[in-house]
Formats: structure tokens, sequence, C-alpha cells
């Protein structure tokens, strides 16, 4: 099944012309072809992973120093995975697309009031380089491939400096949300 976004808006200007109408019969009739999935983000070598609720998921990193941010180093990274549950068989493809508030391009904004500063926060597959972020609010989506819907997709959010030398002490909260689309 594959979701189509521009179909809401297409919606929102048929109703108007509806609205002029006095008296509206509808008979809808729809097939559900396939199910969605149930994703889950979970721990996975790394800090605990907790569920608020609603698909609101928190993963905390410990306190890291400045200069581990600075240096790319592994305390300042965390593993997690997204896991699938309950696919229909008939789904071929899952592709997932990163939302969030960013600063420079790749790395998500610290939300945290009077907070760290020049830090962003990035998500890349686990073992991939940093270049490799997730372009937030951008159409790049990654497919997951049959291995992944299986096990999972191993992931890492790293802290880093937005520009070079900018990074200072703080707090550091930040969301990012993940966005799915199954064919």
């Amino acid at each position: 099944m594959k979701r189509i976004i521009i179909t809401s808006a297409l919606i929102g200007l048929v109703f108007p012309m509806v609205s002029t109408a006095t008296n509206l019969d509808v008979d809808f009739t729809a097939t559900v072809l396939a199910t969605t999935c149930t994703i889950a983000i979970e721990q996975d070598d790394g800090p605990v992973v907790t569920n608020g609720g609603n698909d609101e998921y928190s993963l905390i990193i410990p306190d890291v120093g400045l200069d581990k941010v600075v240096t790319g180093a592994p305390s300042a990274e965390a593993n997690f995975k997204l896991v699938a549950t309950g696919c229909s068989n008939e789904l071929s493809k899952i592709y997932t697309r990163l939302t969030g508030t960013t600063i420079s391009g790749k790395l998500i904004v610290n939300e945290a009031n009077a907070g760290a500063a020049g830090i962003g926060m990035g998500i890349k597959r686990r073992g991939t380089a940093d270049s490799t972020f997730f372009s937030p609010n951008n159409t790049d989506r990654f497919e997951w491939s049959n291995d992944e819907k299986s096990h999972g997709v191993p992931l890492t959010v790293a802290l880093r400096e937005t520009t070079v030398g900018s990074g200072r002490t703080g707090t550091f909260q930040a969301k990012a949300t993940f966005n799915f689309t199954y064919e």
C-alpha cells in the first residue's frame, strides 16, 4: 500500500463545493489491500529506550564532555533500532523519512532552554560515517532491507558541533520524528 500525501490537500479543495448542497448522501467502499506495520524504537547495545506512550520514545545519552562531542567519540553516541511487527505479508517495502527542526542541514537543533549551544543531533545507520546522517525535512528516505524488516534497522544518534569551535556545554534535548511509507 502506498500512502499519497497530496490526497489530503485535494479533499480540502472539494469540500467547499459540497457545503452549498442541501442533502448529501455518501456511499464509500474501500478495499484494504494490506495492513501497515507497528513500528517501535528499541534499545540495541545502547542506553535504555523508554516508551512514553502515544508512540513517543526517549533515549538518554549519559553526560558527555564537550571534547567527546567535538571529536565524534563513541561516548557522544547511542545505538537503537527501529523494529517492525505485525506487517502484512503483502508489504514489499518499508521506507523511512526523518523530520525535525534542523540547524545545519543534517543536525537537529537543541530545544532545551538555556542549554548547550552549537550542538546538534544527527541520526545515521549504525557503523556509517557522519557524512551519512539523514537529512531531516527532505525528500530523502531510506528503504528497509529484507533482513531489517525481520530484525530491525540498527541506527545511531550522535551529538556533534554544528560549526567547528561553536560548541558550548549545557543540557541538550531534541526531537526527531520517523515517518513511514509502505508499499
